[in-house]
């Protein structure tokens, strides 16, 4: 870690402990609260870089014109770190934000975090749900819900994608890139998901030691994967 990324570790470990314990805040709403305060200021300095993409999208979010989008989706209320929206462009495996009068997509746009520190961004299409990372360097989001997991041998939930993992608080993780995304699961002893995601996931995880149950939802019940 370099001398900024561990400047802006300290700066959101500090503001995070004064809103937890001053503020009355449980610890998730403290750092949810603290990352968003860092990217505000980031922006208004000027800061360029991820961050300061990431201040911008969370400024569109306050749009009127997104309120019925954001209430529909059932994100008007989600407890998480910041994160908004975008108009991004596919760069290969990576993303860019679209020039004006660029064609482009729409997207969320969501931190990777971990350990407070902001890494990457991960743009998830509207329209499709396809996520890529900004550069690179993430393969999903929820470091830091992952090792919370793997500290506590507790299941950990696994979001189809960015709308979900918003919905659900950020209180787990969402696979971008799922060549270089199993590693981090490793240790993990139960990866609760969707149906939907069950099997990919069953197949993912065949060559982790040791191999995590995967358990999914159906009405009224939890299934396991065979």
């Amino acid at each position: 870690m370099n001398r900024a990324s561990q400047d802006l570790h300290a700066d959101f470990n500090e503001r995070a402990a004064i809103l937890e314990y001053d503020g009355g805040l449980s610890r998730a709403a403290a750092e949810s609260q603290a990352l968003r305060e860092i990217c505000d200021r980031r922006l208004a300095e000027g800061f360029p870089g991820i961050l300061g993409e990431l201040a911008q999208a969370a400024r569109r979010r306050t749009h009127p014109d997104l309120a019925p989008l954001i209430s529909d989706l059932g994100l008007a209320s989600v407890r998480g770190p910041a994160w908004g929206f975008g108009h991004v462009v596919a760069d290969g495996e990576t993303y860019r934000p679209a020039i004006d009068g660029e064609t482009a997509r729409a997207a969320f746009i969501v931190p990777a975090v971990e350990d407070g520190v902001v890494f990457d961004l991960v743009a998830c299409s509207i329209e499709t749900r396809r996520m890529r990372s900004r550069l690179g360097a993430a393969a999903l989001v929820g470091l830091d819900e992952i090792e919370r997991a793997r500290e506590a041998d507790a299941p950990l939930l696994v979001f189809d994608d960015v709308v979900r993992w918003l919905r659900g608080n950020t209180r787990g993780a969402g696979i971008v890139d799922w060549k270089r995304a199993v590693g981090e699961l490793e240790g993990v002893e139960v990866l609760m998901c969707s149906a939907w995601l069950a099997s990919r996931l069953h197949d993912a995880t065949r060559r982790c030691w040791p191999r995590p149950a995967i358990a999914f939802a159906q009405p009224e019940k939890v299934r396991h994967a065979a």
